[in-house]
């Protein structure tokens, strides 16, 4: 039984072209790892002062304060407290001893800048007027705007109350509602 003449050849090339649109599928570059995680439990922080090499680090949920307390570099005692409260994705923390020589530790927000960068909603409640023009179409005096109406009248409970400020309509909520999550809270 005679085969018809180039029929093993596109066989081989039907499959090497399966192969290849197929990707990492079939090749893949890297191994998968070995315990999933999913999103949701990543804990995004910038460590300060106190940390041996500040910067932002990812965590997961299960590494709670041991995990942060090994990348200080104090000579206090570094035992986690059960009154700190456990760090929120957004923030920046500072270690330092305190007059006990005990671990203790300052908690801030990122710069609404870092934040925006770093796709970690916004919240109206934690931010200052230089936050306040990290987002677009905002400038030194609208920031000020919002910050007197904010000491005047109170927080803003949801995003669509900053229409309270003069200078700010529905199209810019709209604009900057990608920034800010869907339930402000705190």
């Amino acid at each position: 039984m005679n085969h018809p003449r180039g029929l093993g050849s596109l066989i081989f090339l039907v499959l090497l072209l399966f192969m290849v649109a197929a990707g990492r599928q079939v090749f893949p570059r890297e191994r998968p790892p070995a315990v999933f995680i999913p999103a949701s439990e990543k804990l995004l922080v910038e460590l300060g002062q106190g940390a041996a090499r500040p910067g932002m680090y990812q965590f997961s949920d299960a590494q709670g304060w041991g995990g942060v307390i090994s990348l200080t570099n104090l000579d206090c005692v570094r035992e986690a407290r059960a009154n700190w409260p456990p760090p929120v994705t957004g923030q920046r923390l500072d270690f330092f001893c305190n007059s006990l020589n005990f671990l203790d530790i300052s908690y801030s927000w990122m710069p609404a800048s870092k934040r925006m960068a770093l796709a970690i909603p916004l919240h109206p409640q934690r931010m200052n007027q230089e936050d306040w023009q990290a987002l677009p179409g905002i400038g030194p005096r609208l920031a000020a705007r919002i910050e007197e109406d904010r000491q005047l009248n109170g927080d803003f409970g949801a995003l669509e109350e900053l229409m309270r400020v003069r200078g700010i309509g529905p199209k810019r909520i709209n604009d900057w509602r990608s920034y800010f999550s869907g339930g402000v809270t705190d």
